[in-house]
This record gives C-alpha cells, structure tokens and sequence, in this order.
C-alpha cells in the first residue's frame, strides 16, 4: 500500500512516528513523506549564526539523510514560511497538499491530530488542511483514499518534556502501531540524522513518547481495539 505522511517541519516525522514509518517501509509499503516547510526559522539558527533560508538549507540536508536511512519512497521538501503557515491563505497550501495527493495516490493520509501535539501553529494548520484536502477528494471522487490518521500521544501516558505535550484518551485511538526491536532501531538512526537538535534528542529522547506504541486517530472510524498498523482492515 501507499501511505503519505504530511507534517509541517523537519523532524515531524521522526519526533513520535518514526518506528512506525519505519515498521511500513520493512514491511514493503511505498511510505512518502511531504514537508510543508525548510523549518529554518527554528531558534537553533541563533545557536549556529545562521540566517532563515541557511537553517532551511541545513534542515533540508538532515531530511535526505532521514529519506535515505529510513529508505522512504519519495521525499518532498516544500519552502512555505516556516512559523508562518497561519498567515497564508488556506487554500494556498491546500492547492498544494491536493496536488501531491492526487500525484502519489495514497491509500493512506497521516498528519497531526487537532492537537498538534506541541500545539505550534504550523502543526494546527497541517491538520485543518490535509483534513479538508481529504474530505474534498473523498468527496470529489478520489476513492483511492481510503483511511486519514492522525498522529497523537495518549493522555495520561506522557512523559515530562521541555515544553507542554498534548495527546487523545486511549479510547479516542484508532490504532496503536507496534513495531520491532530493529524498527526502534532504524528510527533512532533517523533521529541521529538531525545533528543541530542532537543535544535536544540526547536529553529528552523523543522517542520514549511511544514505547507502547506508535497513536493515532482514524477519522471517521471507530474500532473497539485499536489496529496495530495504519494499513490494517484496509
């Protein structure tokens, strides 16, 4: 199957959903990952001393690593302004994550949940309008989508991090991704390859958010457990 991921920044993908990317890709789905933005805009600039579209440069570098050590299919890096997704007009990006869909065909979608997790902006448009996109699509005749989920954390379960975290009830999941040993493993790699947040990761080890597994909501779908994998029941 064809699963596309679309998140607004670099490390979206490796920040919680990583095992499960990596879990797909061993398990011979094509997985795609679309980036809204460079994400040069980050504080971390300032550490460096460098400027918004240099960042976005570097940022980009540590992307194609995470392609490559993951073995995603494909990797798209869009430059819409990093911490300035509010200020667009919606259905500019939504022109723009419609044409990568309908391009890539996915079976399915994945972005944030309504929470964005760290509640950053970019994160809250991400999901009004890869949601839209896929009821518009839905609607217009794409039948090829079949399933959008959402990235979440499980209330209750999240551990301390440097800034505040949100997450669903675990009765609000739709699947709970397992994954290997050699999955974790894969993703851990992944993460390296972000070597300006590398102090960051090393103290706060992201990953440890979803050591029960990888969350999400399904929209529009209601299991009485939740699925092991995003591909499940399709």
């Amino acid at each position: 199957m064809t699963l596309l991921y679309v998140f607004p920044h670099p490390d979206d993908e490796s920040f919680g959903p990583g095992p499960a990317l990596a879990r797909q890709v061993r398990e011979g789905h094509a997985v795609h990952l679309l980036t809204l933005t460079k994400g040069g805009a980050t504080k971390v600039r300032h550490r460096l001393g460098l400027s918004i579209e240099e960042m976005g440069d570097v940022r980009e570098r540590e992307m194609r690593c995470v392609e490559r050590t993951l073995g995603l299919a494909s990797l798209t890096v869009l430059d819409l302004p990093d911490g300035g997704l509010t200020e667009m007009d919606p259905r500019a990006v939504e022109r723009v994550v419609e044409e990568h869909v309908a391009r890539l065909r996915p079976d399915v979608l994945v972005t944030y949940a309504v929470h964005g997790i760290s509640g950053f902006f970019d994160h809250l448009v991400s999901h009004a309008v890869v949601k839209r996109v896929y009821c518009a699509m839905r609607d217009g005749g794409a039948d090829y989508l079949r399933r959008l989920a959402l990235f979440t954390l499980v209330e209750g379960e999240i551990e301390a991090a440097p800034i505040p975290l949100k997450g669903l009830p675990r009765e609000k999941l739709g699947a709970l991704v397992t994954y290997t040993e050699a999955d974790l493993a894969k993703a851990r790699a992944a993460l390296d390859c972000y070597e300006t947040y590398r102090e960051t990761i090393a103290a706060h080890d992201p990953l440890r958010q979803v050591r029960s597994g990888v969350p999400f909501a399904l929209f529009g779908e209601a299991h009485e457990t939740p699925l092991d994998d995003l591909t499940e029941s399709l």
